[in-house]
């Protein structure tokens, strides 16, 4: 790929020729736009000289820069949706800088002043935005995250077109662009890459961060050449505020309940503080910090299916009831964040420096009960996990205005840990006459909670195990970005930009497991137990060798199950979280070690550079285009090991170190078209490409042999990258006091993407193709790449308000957004048929073939919808907004009969604030108003998978602002 970056390198030298040829003589303008009442900053105010097509907009502080303007005397327009235009008059000087700060005042409709409600400024804001972007983006502004019941990023994002959601919890976790699975989408910070915490794969938890941190987010989802590449589904960009000139503070205090848990404790409480000091104002300062308390638990119902025979004329296989887990879960999640920003502005020259830290604490003890009639058994388990999970993010940035040229440098350096130092799980089995006549094994599984005859004095302890593991990713990123401007004469001037990136990526996983499986044995197992143990130990009625259940439950049962109907059904063992714990302090010594969890350990390091170059010009008032390549160059070296495991928990196995790298590059082409043929009417074509690295734990060198079991589990070192090509198409029709419509169609197409993979080494030749001679007839679990996916769809999406009707109608806000996605990509499956070759004495032939399945993308949902509608009025505000998320696929089975599927679902929640006075407000957030469960299945909605329910939950709360 050298070519390619002498190309880049010959094209830059060329236009920085020129740009010093036609920007000698040159002056700049720069400044502060806010609102002439409260006096925040406007972010998407459009500057621009009048009588020319120089112009920019306003940042998410309200900040703006305009380079290479022509000197003398010019005229600054200065517009924002739903406020009045400026007309400054300046005089501009070769090698000055020009300051413009200027308060806007709202705009009267038909001679009656406005009130700019705080919603409808919110909304205001993203469309000014969105429409003044260079690039294809969908915006939550500042004042629409303040104004919404979201209990996190992952929730406020996923109010854009386009967007899903995954949950846990019952909140918010990780976000699905167009389809995309959360891995395939970048998530930045004030455009700083944020590591992955995920395990596994590249994704974020987004649920991290509270939306109180944020000053906007922006989706980016026709990625301009100056952005990571790594985004095939798109980027996210969370931006943090910088101080505006006057002493603002926000205080936040609020208390909240969990209704399906009867749990009152919640809270939450924000302090925001930010002012500029010195005589100029130069050095700002932004300080916050938040703490909350939430209770996530919830009940789960688990029906599990196991196949029955295949209708030989209708190729129908029949699905039969196999077990029923009740799952009671109890987490409370306690999340602490804080951020400080500084800067200083010395008119040319900025500074600035942004860091935060998150921290989510996860406290759960999971109850479960598992109905057998097959066996027939009765298990309770018991499991107590301690989570948390750890956000550093430190960067350094610089802006500067050299001449003609606009220049901005990032340091940064970002770290996520993730520590699970407690997992540890109790199993007791009940296999004596625990069922009545009346079950039927193969029947619909939750109908055995009603034939089951639970006896927890019968109910004996068969196992235990343990596992702790921790994720540690760092990240660490320099990067740098010129622009020169260009003006060849009055209908065609813009600007080069040019940068470049270097990140480093890395990352270790660890995890260690321990068990003992065989309590029910008795002997010494039991006794060397018992004698570590200081609680109390109830035995069996009948065998003082074999442990109760009743040696771990608590006093009284009060565990309260909702099943699938609502009905209050439930848990017959109350386990006491506390003596499961002290259980695994006193065998922690002597439980065994499980090599199997050697398979999860790798590290990673990973090396990007980067470069691009990129144009934008501005061809008369109505287009501009911008073409630009993108040079991404990677050199990684991952590490892992190979290990086998021979009898019991692998303890005769061995293991080695291995190490395996790649090394590429691509050169990625760009262009973006935007025609305004009427001023209400905005058209845009965007062409770009993108790519996606694979998986973690896809393509570290891991290999587990099973002689045991007869499996291979491996990754896979050289499994490619992804690259898609992404082509979008975009129209949005504005007028003012009214809103903004806007209609788009995209279309992906996704080469290498990458997906599990089972297939079997059932002859020599396969052996040694796979490179696991000795291996003969095992089961070989890897990952592939699919050569061809195809992603593609429409959005629709309407922001509305209704100031110009008279009041009280004058108050609404309507926001509403529909997409419709569909795809295309390839599974691979292994099948096998066995059959009577020799009847005496018999012989069986077994023939495995390797199958593929045309289906759409995993985590697709092919309809998204979201509607809400807000009122204002006066100090009075309300909001009940709608989510809609269509059935999607969650896993894909060899038999198609038995693919499984999350639900579709409407979700509600609502919102209302009351101002008193300048300063203080009351407030009151619902969500999940309906009390919607979060509901799988397998084949149809006849045959339900899990019903997970997690209730209705309430806040109220007060609020301080100056």
């Amino acid at each position: 790929m050298q070519v390619g970056k002498d190309i880049i390198f010959g094209i830059f030298i060329g236009f920085l020729l020129l740009s010093i040829q036609v920007s000698a003589q040159t002056g700049a303008i720069s400044g502060v736009i806010k609102d002439g009442e409260d006096k925040t900053p406007l972010p998407g105010v459009n500057i621009f000289l009048e009588n020319s097509n120089l112009g920019t907009s306003t940042d998410i502080d309200g900040r703006f820069t305009l380079v290479g303007l022509p000197e003398g005397e010019q005229v600054l327009m200065i517009s924002f949706i739903s406020y009045q235009t400026e007309r400054i008059p300046v005089i501009l000087k070769a090698g000055e800088v020009y300051t413009v700060d200027v308060d806007l005042e709202v705009e009267a409709v038909q001679g009656v002043e406005v009130i700019v409600t705080a919603q409808a400024q919110g909304q205001a804001q993203a469309i000014s935005q969105q429409l003044n972007s260079d690039a294809l983006v969908n915006i939550v502004s500042a004042d629409r995250i303040q104004e919404l019941p979201d209990v996190n990023a992952a929730e406020a994002i996923a109010r854009l077109p386009g967007i899903g959601i995954d949950r846990s919890g019952g909140e918010g976790q990780k976000v699905v662009i167009r389809g995309m699975q959360p891995k395939f989408a970048a998530i930045t910070l004030n455009g700083v890459s944020l590591p992955s915490n995920s395990s596994t794969d590249r994704s974020v938890d987004l649920s991290l961060i509270s939306p109180e941190l944020l000053d906007g987010i922006e989706v980016y989802k026709a990625p301009l050449p100056y952005m990571d590449a790594e985004a095939i589904g798109g980027t996210v960009n969370l931006k943090l505020r910088k101080a505006a000139e006057e002493f603002k503070m926000t205080a936040k205090l609020l208390g909240g309940a969990n209704f399906l848990n009867s749990d009152y404790g919640d809270y939450k409480g924000v302090l925001q503080m930010s002012k500029r000091l010195l005589a100029k104002k130069q050095l700002g300062f932004v300080i916050q910090g938040g703490v909350e308390r939430f209770n996530r638990g919830g009940d789960i119902q688990t029906n599990n299916w196991r196949r029955g025979p295949t209708d030989a004329e209708t190729g129908i296989t029949s699905i039969f009831g196999n077990s029923l887990r009740l799952e009671d879960r109890q987490e409370i999640r306690r999340r602490y964040n804080t951020s400080i920003s500084l800067d200083y502005d010395l008119e040319k020259h900025d500074f600035s420096f942004f860091g935060i830290y998150s921290r989510t604490e996860r406290d759960r003890f999971v109850m479960e009960e598992r109905f057998l009639p097959s066996e027939p058994g009765i298990e309770y388990w018991g499991r107590g996990i301690d989570n948390q999970l750890d956000l550093y993010s430190l960067s350094f940035t610089g802006e500067h205005i050299l001449g003609p040229l606009k220049v901005d440098w990032t340091v940064s350096s970002s770290e996520t840990r993730g520590e699970t130092p407690y997992d540890f799980s109790m199993r007791f089995v009940n296999n004596s006459q625990v069922f009545d006549a009346s079950v039927d094994p193969n029947g619909q599984p939750s109908t055995f909670f009603s034939s089951a005859k639970p006896e927890l004095s019968r109910s004996l302890l068969r196992s235990n195990s343990f596992q702790a593991s921790s994720t540690n990713e760092k990240t660490n990123t320099a990067l740098v970005n010129i622009q020169l401007p260009i003006r060849i004469n009055d209908w065609l001037q813009g600007y080069l930009q040019v940068g470049g990136k270097y990140k480093t990526i890395d990352r270790t996983r660890s995890l260690t497991r321990q068990a003992e499986d065989f309590y029910y044995l008795g002997g010494g197992i039991v006794n060397d137990a018992v004698a570590r143990y200081d609680g109390p130990i109830t035995f069996l009625p009948d065998n003082n060798q074999l442990i109760s259940i009743l040696s771990f439950t608590a006093e009284e049962n009060d565990i309260e199950f909702e099943n699938e109907t609502g009905g209050n059904i439930g848990l017959s063992a109350d386990l006491d979280p506390d003596r499961v714990r002290d259980w695994y302090e006193a065998q922690r010594s002597i439980l065994n070690t499980d090599r199997s969890a050697l398979l999860e350990n790798y590290s990673v390091e990973e090396q990007v550079s980067a470069g691009y170059i990129m144009m934008k010009l501005n061809v008369g008032k109505k287009i501009t285009v911008i073409p630009g390549v993108r040079y991404e160059a990677s050199n990684n070296v991952y590490s892992g090991g190979v290990s086998t495991l021979n009898g019991w928990y692998g303890v005769n196995g061995t293991f080695n170190k291995t190490t395996s790298e790649q090394v590429y590059d691509e050169l990625l082409p760009h262009l973006h078209i935007k025609y305004e043929p009427l001023p209400w009417l905005d058209i845009r074509w965007s062409s770009a490409q993108t790519l996606a690295r694979p998986d973690f734990l896809y393509v570290t060198p891991r290999t587990e042999i099973d002689d045991n079991q007869t499996r291979i589990t491996t990754g896979n070192p050289d499994l490619s990258y992804a690259k898609a090509t992404n082509y979008d198409l975009s129209f949005a029709a504005y007028k003012g006091g009214w809103g903004l419509f806007s209609a788009g169609v995209f279309y992906k197409e996704v080469d290498n993407i990458f997906y599990p993979w089972t297939t079997n080494l059932f002859d020599q030749e396969t052996a040694d193709a796979f490179g696991f001679p000795d291996n003969r007839g095992y089961e070989l679990s890897s990952y592939i790449n699919s050569p061809e996916s195809r992603v593609y769809g429409y959005e629709l999406e309407l922001q509305a308000n209704l100031m110009f009707l008279p009041k009280p109608f004058s108050g609404i806000v309507l926001n509403a957004n529909y997409a419709r996605l569909y795809s295309e990509t390839e599974v691979f499956f292994l099948t096998s048929e066995t059959r009577l070759i020799v009847p005496v004495p018999p012989i069986f032939e077994t023939t495995f073939t390797n199958t593929s399945r045309a289906v759409n993308m995993p985590s697709q949902s092919p309809h998204i919808l979201r509607l809400s509608i807000g009122y204002d009025v006066k100090g009075f505000s309300a909001r009940v907004s709608g989510a809609y998320q269509g059935e999607k696929v969650q896993n894909y089975s060899v038999n198609k009969d038995f693919d499984t599927f999350t639900a579709d679902f409407w979700r509600w929640d609502a919102s209302c604030k009351q101002r008193f006075g300048d300063h203080w407000s009351v407030f009151l957030n619902l969500n999940n108003l309906t009390n919607q469960q979060d509901i799988s299945f397998t084949r149809t909605e006849a045959f339900l998978n899990t019903i997970e329910n997690y209730g209705f939950t309430g806040s109220i709360g007060v609020q301080y602002k100056i």
